[in-house]
């Protein structure tokens, strides 16, 4: 896992006070971004003449200057922006060391490796006009392009579209965010000259890495009777999908409560019994009335889909053993029902880790809201999936989901750790799928867990 921020100088001030004082951070990270562009210009046989800097006058860029002085050789470019002291203090160390600024605008054409130190965290306004056409142009480069701990203008348009975020210290959560997937690239952590640990102990928000997956485990002497079984409520086709998705996942019985199955491997109910040991409820389902059945009160619950249509969701969100599971419409709705306030999709998915805490703080169920890069937040405790991709936009993947979510709570994993391992799994066989993205669809994901 690694440590995820909303308040990057509360770190920096931490790792201040016990003595690491600002510019050895910010010398670790020039070097440490150095190094990066190093290894990624020899693996691409480009000469470090051939290496733009594009520089603000913060102390993103001041970084930008330390790079730029244990590289050599490299080109940059100020686009004249108001120069920190910070920034002027490393300029001076630079020039003492014989290098020179360009004096006119690059042309962007001749570059292979395109770095942005413009504007940082710091920043939380708009680039200004006179600059959009200098970033469109590298936008349509064909160079590499990496961002200093965030790309330039991330929320606003045009915004500089990097092929990999050198991040610095520990992940930012507006990195996470769903609007920035198309623009960060991949996200690259770069250590400040002390270990992620330490420079963010005890963090309760995490990016969750293909090593941190649990998965149900098997014995040799093992029988269906002790991996749970799991009941799913819903229609016929998307009850089957969430069905096979708890089978496949490693559930030792699944039966489904509709009106027929569309798979031999699960089998037929006509209602929830107590001898479930987990219950997903909501895919396709036409009769809320479910929701209202004595029996869903002392077994584990995962509440999808049309159960967002029905108050009676508000029965469960109190239950540290209940996971529900959103996506943005449905959250929406969710919201005005839990707070009587309008929440439009736009308005979340710009601040969707904002929304999510404020639901955390209020309720104790587990909260997975999808997406992009799906959160799960149980309380102060979030976890983050980013390795999904295109390929998940599919009617039924959310289905499957809700079923692999069962199947864990279905052998008494917690909810957070239900849900947490259940959303890394998913998102694991998408990207493990190598064909064509508009091919994947909910049956290749299902039966793609056995990759895993």
């Amino acid at each position: 896992m690694k440590a995820i921020t909303d308040n990057i100088q509360f770190l920096e001030k931490n790792a201040i006070n016990k003595g690491l004082s600002e510019m050895i951070l910010m010398e670790n990270a020039g070097a440490a971004l150095a190094r990066l562009i190093s290894q990624k210009a020899k693996k691409l046989g480009v000469k470090n003449s051939q290496i733009l800097f594009l520089l603000g006058g913060g102390n993103n860029a001041a970084d930008g200057l330390v790079a730029i002085r244990h590289l050599k050789k490299v080109k940059a470019y100020k686009l004249g922006f108001k120069e920190n002291d910070i920034f002027r203090q490393q300029e001076q160390i630079l020039t003492h060391f014989g290098f020179k600024m360009m004096k006119k605008e690059p042309k962007i054409h001749k570059f292979k490796i395109i770095v942005d130190c413009i504007l940082g965290t710091g920043s939380n306004r708009a680039l200004d006009e006179k600059y959009y056409a200098l970033l469109e142009k590298v936008n349509k480069s064909k160079a590499l392009k990496i961002a200093c701990d965030i790309p330039t203008n991330l929320g606003f348009n045009p915004c500089f579209k990097a092929d990999i975020t050198a991040c610095m210290g520990a992940l930012k959560e507006i990195l996470l965010e769903d609007f920035a997937k198309e623009f960060v690239g991949k996200i690259k952590l770069l250590n400040l000259g002390v270990k992620m640990k330490k420079f963010a102990p005890n963090s309760q928000s995490n990016l969750l890495e293909k090593k941190d997956l649990k998965t149900i485990k098997r014995n040799a002497n093992s029988n269906k009777g002790k991996f749970g079984h799991v009941y799913i409520v819903g229609n016929s086709s998307a009850g089957t999908l969430a069905g096979l998705g708890a089978l496949n996942f490693g559930s030792g019985l699944v039966s489904l409560v509709a009106k027929k199955t569309l798979s031999p491997l699960l089998m037929l109910k006509q209602k929830i019994s107590n001898e479930a040991t987990a219950i997903a409820l909501g895919m396709g389902l036409e009769d809320l009335n479910f929701l209202k059945d004595e029996t869903l009160q002392n077994i584990p619950l995962v509440l999808d889909a049309n159960c967002f249509l029905s108050e009676a969701i508000l029965w469960y969100l109190n239950r540290e053993d209940v996971v529900i599971t959103p996506h943005p419409k449905e959250f929406a709705r969710l919201w005005k029902m839990c707070f009587d306030e309008e929440l439009s999709v736009e308005n979340l998915q710009k601040n969707r880790f904002f929304y999510a805490k404020k639901f955390a703080k209020n309720y104790n169920c587990v909260l997975v809201l999808k997406g992009a890069n799906p959160i799960i937040i149980q309380k102060e405790k979030i976890f983050v999936v980013n390795l999904g991709n295109e390929a998940l936009a599919k009617g039924g993947s959310g289905d499957v989901l809700s079923g692999m979510i069962a199947a864990l709570l279905g052998v008494n994993f917690n909810a957070l750790k239900a849900a947490k391992n259940a959303c890394l799994a998913h998102a694991l066989v998408a990207k493990k799928y190598k064909f064509n993205k508009n091919s994947f669809d909910a049956i290749k994901l299902a039966k793609g867990l056995k990759c895993l």
